[in-house]
């Protein structure tokens, strides 16, 4: 199941969807990290020193399919990301 903050739940009416299907200029939060990341002590570690945790407000500032990156803002922050790890971050969007 992956980390999940009880005080973040997913509205009803808003779908998760993982991090590296996000489109460049949108704003997200994040519902969960899966097990799989979670599994990842390095990945884990440099999420945690990002601040990249459930609740967390991402604004997608550069997706880079080329380049195999996504790249997130937040609270002033830039935040790259490969897109497999990615991949392991479930966002929603906001209403």
């Amino acid at each position: 199941m992956g980390i999940r903050s009880p005080a973040w739940p997913v509205r009803p009416s808003c779908t998760p969807f993982p991090l590296d299907q996000a489109k460049e200029g949108v704003t997200v939060i994040v519902e969960r990290i899966t097990e799989e990341a979670e599994a990842d002590r390095k990945l884990m570690e440099h999420l945690w020193q990002n601040g990249v945790r459930p609740g967390t407000t991402l604004k997608i500032l550069e997706v880079a399919p080329w380049a195999g990156t996504i790249t997130t803002g937040s609270d002033g922050k830039t935040i790259v990301l490969g897109l497999p790890a990615a991949g392991k971050i479930w966002v929603y969007r906001p209403k």
